[in-house]
């Protein structure tokens, strides 16, 4: 019979057993979550899509049978739980206030959904079994030796699912074809490939939903990736540790995801001053620039042998925004299409007014309604001279009345270009597929400028093509192209950039923000998320009115703010926003303050590559909605609970 004397202290059998269950569970959770995709597809409904929800919810009552036992909550011990527990409070009182059905409760389930793993993390690590005492000789805790070996067990976890999916990340970009094509891809955009925009240069997503929620991913555990590479107790540990380093770091350059190039960069520079000038600790300083090193060497090896690769289909084509598109100044020679006869005299034409989202006003323009038919493509030709310098100005966009998921897929826009005096089918000179009904940025005009010049004196057929969408589903697709224009394009005001290196290009464009077509979304969602909270300026639009909720339950009119902080302000207001504001407070005072008195220099290590990937999680918050994302959720709540379990550790005033 067992002495309960090999179990840790003032606990027994059950209770041992039952913390080593949740910890199991949640290093299960943690570990497969990345290839919640793969498992979907591999397990049938309903448990293939709610399998993590079901874990969870298990994970969830084996904690309240082990605060059942202690006959109180078994919380994290730290200032932190006040402020996780007014942010879950603003939410629930929000749904309950709001009265918003089905629309609030996916909100309220989106935003709630991984925080109780912010309080099994403690409890997983056997933080629960005693209140830590000081020894009188040393002062440290007995115990602590234990809570840390557990908490690198997650931490190690963690980075494995990020070293697989950054390898598969990498074999993808090598292999050139994705090897988890992703439905919701097809679905926005009309197949499985991301591309930098005009370009065949990948940008790899694995087994996630987009190569921005990849990268999101890797570069939060790519700090605890590099701690591990100082603070685990073997060598050859620390070496895998540093390969695993080296695989996320290239595997983030492979996404192309500049927003997180640049919080990870911003984030390494503000723990490399803090380093510097106030711990003055060398060893992982070098760490952090070996990090920065491979991130660079990865970036200058990829834009040099991918130099060659300039743009596709859309070789000669720029995108404009709706001020160069109006105000651009052209010369001489215009011709406008719709003058001129093609050889379908009976084409149809409209008039439609879209909110241009970045002006925040109505552009009302005549358009070229061309419907795709049930099978194959529609094909309008008009026969027009191509003057010196010439280009061909065209908007395209779907009307406003059929941006609903049930109407229609989207629609394919094509054009295709043949000398008018010979009997060649023409070359495809343009292509783009857009979906309002699932992607919000194309709800606009999208803007055009194509480069005329190699047809330069001839006389040509221009044919302006639709297509249904990848589903083939041709209902709906009110598709129209507008001020279908041949001109004279002065070279002094546009400049065609595709024969530049194209990854110079996609790096420069990060401050971009006129001609960037990403970058133009960003201001747009930007605008729609001031526009939507200056309408409910204090108490905000509620639970579920923007995001992943909004798209599932209201989605023709729903968007996307592309900023943590603006959907916070869009849905809670300024007390939901005030909220947030001391979360995060509260996580960054008890981090610094923890930090400053730890004295084990691995526990130091440690410590700071948790701070930084909170960081980079704040940084990116700002451009982009990281935390719905929810493989970034899940571990931005592990991270915290790990920051508490080390806070408690290291502040023994804080009550257990």
């Amino acid at each position: 019979m067992k002495s309960r004397a090999t179990y840790p202290l003032n606990t027994s059998k059950t209770v041992y057993r039952l913390e080593t269950s949740i910890a199991i569970g949640l290093a299960i959770f943690l570990f497969t979550l990345p290839f919640h995709l793969v498992i979907k597809k591999l397990i049938p409904d309903p448990i293939g899509t709610y399998w993590k929800e079901i874990l969870l919810v298990l994970l969830v009552i084996l904690w309240l049978i082990r605060c059942l036992i202690s006959r109180r909550f078994l919380l994290s011990g730290t200032p932190i739980d006040y402020a996780v527990l007014a942010y879950l409070g603003i939410l629930v009182l929000r749904y309950i206030i709001d009265r918003s059905g089905w629309v609030g409760a996916w909100g309220l389930y989106i935003s709630v959904l991984y925080l109780p793993v912010f309080w099994l993390v403690p409890t997983a690590v056997h933080l629960h079994f005693s209140t830590p005492q000081k020894s009188a000789e040393t002062g440290d805790s007995p115990t602590q030796p234990n809570y840390l070996k557990w908490v690198n067990a997650l931490i190690v976890v963690m980075v494995l699912a990020g070293t697989l999916i950054a390898v598969g990340g990498i074999a993808e970009f090598v292999l050139d074809r994705p090897l988890w094509p992703s439905d919701e891809i097809v679905e926005r955009q009309g197949f499985s490939d991301v591309y930098i925009y005009s370009t065949l240069i990948r940008r790899v997503y694995f087994t996630m939903d987009s190569p921005t929620a990849l990268a999101n991913t890797l570069a939060i555990l790519l700090p605890l990736s590099l701690a591990l590479t100082i603070t685990l107790p073997r060598s050859w540990m620390r070496i895998l540790a540093g390969i695993s380093a080296t695989l996320i770091a290239a595997c983030i350059i492979l996404t192309f995801s500049r927003g997180i190039w640049v919080a990870v960069v911003l984030s390494a520079a503000v723990m490399g001053i803090f380093i510097a000038f106030i711990w003055r600790n060398w060893k992982p300083l070098i760490v952090i620039g070996g990090a920065l090193a491979m991130i660079v060497i990865t970036w200058g090896v990829v834009t040099i042998t991918k130099s060659e690769e300039g743009a596709y289909n859309n070789q000669g084509v720029e995108e404009l925004s709706s001020l160069e598109y109006h105000t651009l100044p052209w010369v001489n020679n215009r011709q406008e299409l719709l003058l001129l006869d093609s050889w379908d005299s009976q084409y149809e034409t409209s008039k439609w007014s879209i909110l241009d989202p970045i002006s925040g006003l109505k552009d009302s323009r005549e358009v070229l309604y061309e419907h795709p038919p049930e099978n194959g493509k529609e094909e309008i030709i008009f026969q027009t001279d191509v003057p010196e310098s010439g280009a061909f100005r065209f908007g395209i966009a779907m009307a406003p009345e059929v941006w609903t998921p049930e109407k229609g897929d989207g629609v394919s826009f094509q054009i295709s270009i043949s000398d008018a005096q010979a009997s060649d089918e023409g070359q495809i000179v343009f292509v783009r597929y857009i979906n309002p009904k699932m992607n919000p940025s194309d709800r606009r005009w999208r803007n055009f400028v194509l480069d005329l010049s190699p047809w330069a004196g001839q006389i040509v057929n221009l044919s302006l093509i639709t297509e249904a969408g990848p589903l083939g589903d041709w209902s709906y697709d009110w598709g129209g192209w507008s001020g279908l224009q041949v001109v004279s394009l002065d070279p002094n005001s546009f400049e065609f950039s595709g024969g530049s290196n194209a990854i110079l290009r996609h790096t420069n464009s990060i401050l971009d923000w006129l001609r960037d077509e990403t970058n133009r979304d960003r201001l747009a969602a930007w605008n729609l998320s001031l526009e939507a909270w200056r309408t409910a300026l204090f108490w905000g639009n509620g639970l579920g009115s923007t995001g992943v909720a909004a798209l599932r339950t209201n989605p023709e009119s729903a968007f996307v703010t592309e900023s943590q902080v603006l959907k916070g302000l869009v849905e809670l207001g300024i007390p939901g926003f005030l909220i947030l504001a001391f979360l995060w407070f509260t996580i960054a005072l008890t981090g610094y303050l923890s930090f400053r008195n730890i004295e084990d220099p691995n526990h130091q290590i440690l410590f700071l590559g948790i701070l930084i990937s909170l960081l980079i999680v704040f940084i990116e918050g700002l451009v982009y909605q990281n935390l719905e994302v929810k493989q970034v959720n899940a571990y931005f709540w592990t991270i915290v609970g790990i920051l508490a379990v080390l806070a408690r550790l290291t502040n023994l005033d804080y009550s257990a």
